[in-house]
């Protein structure tokens, strides 16, 4: 498989992993939802109101992680992972000694049986990376990491 067929199915990989967290919060949402409604048709009120502040605790932690989750997702069809880079910047692919890399998205994701790390331009070690090649090294948190390909 050539390069650009494997950043594709990486890409895809990421994608279907950020389009997977998003339907399992929502579902998470949806069952907080009917639980709430449940225990509110079944309970005492003085109970409903004890378990309505822990149910609203729990659905603003899920809405919150839900609207990082579409953010990301924004982020991610903005940036164009079409082209093959020779350095390390948005949209590319980076394969080091320590991990693998997509830069344009957030999160952990698997492709192929690689782990790989999704990392947006403002975090702290893709400052580290940016614009290098192929060969070169940076290092994050004490870790050295080589470059071995950039596609």
């Amino acid at each position: 498989m050539n390069q650009t067929e494997r950043k594709h199915q990486i890409v895809e990989a990421c994608k279907a992993s950020i389009n997977d967290r998003i339907a399992v919060i929502s579902e998470d949402m949806n069952r907080l939802r009917d639980s709430a409604i449940n225990s509110y048709d079944n309970e005492a009120n003085n109970q409903w109101e004890g378990n309505e502040d822990e149910m609203m605790n729990d659905a603003g932690d899920l809405q919150s992680h839900l609207d990082y989750l579409v953010e990301t997702a924004a982020l991610f069809n903005r940036v164009d992972f079409g082209k093959e880079y020779d350095t390390v910047e948005p949209g590319a692919v980076v394969i080091t000694d320590q991990r693998n890399f997509l830069v344009g998205a957030a999160g952990e994701f698997q492709c192929e049986g690689q782990g790989f790390i999704g990392i947006v331009a403002s975090a702290p070690i893709y400052e580290e990376m940016k614009d290098r090649k192929v060969g070169e090294t940076f290092t994050m948190n004490q870790i050295t990491y080589k470059i071995k390909e950039i596609f």
